[in-house]
């Protein structure tokens, strides 16, 4: 009981500080590390929430290492993310119209100058070319990937469950 108490005070203090309270708006390079901590907090299940927030129910994994796009029709969509590395304009283009076409929420993350995560999302989508498009916390691939999910009626299903 104590130890729950404790875990729940600890996870409010991280969301409070992951929200940025107290902070004021700080350096450039603190802000983009509380929005990666907050992107990876939303892929998690958000973990990390107040302590009037309900926990996130998990999704099912599919054993790769990625939590599967699970969500039923009460719960959010699931988070869609377009890596970018600056150079393919026009294909990001097509993504971006593909999505919002379909209605679909989604943020771009321009990492031309992050070696790091450029390399990590190249690793786990396994292929080199940008733009790459993650579902839930799944690399689905590039343009082609993501158009091929779509005209299977896949890709809503990912990213909205059975709705």
């Amino acid at each position: 009981m104590m130890m729950s108490t404790f875990t729940d005070r600890l996870r409010a203090f991280a969301h409070r500080k992951l929200e940025g309270e107290g902070t004021g708006e700080g350096h450039p390079m603190v802000q983009r590390v509380r929005e990666l901590a907050s992107t990876v907090n939303d892929l998690l299940g958000k973990p990390i929430r107040a302590v009037d927030e309900p926990p996130v129910p998990q999704p099912a994994s599919h054993g790769n290492g990625f939590a599967a796009a699970a969500t039923s029709a009460a719960t959010a969509p699931a988070p869609v993310l377009v890596y970018f590395d600056g150079k393919d304009h026009r294909t990001k283009a097509k993504v971006e119209e593909l999505l919002r076409a379909q209605e679909i929420a989604f943020q771009v993350l321009d990492v031309s100058n992050d070696e790091a995560e450029r390399s990590w999302i190249t690793a786990a989508a396994k292929q080199d070319e940008f733009p790459i498009v993650v579902i839930a916390g799944v690399p689905v691939g590039g343009f082609a990937a993501l158009t091929q999910l779509d005209v299977d009626g896949e890709l809503r299903r990912r990213v909205f469950g059975s709705r």
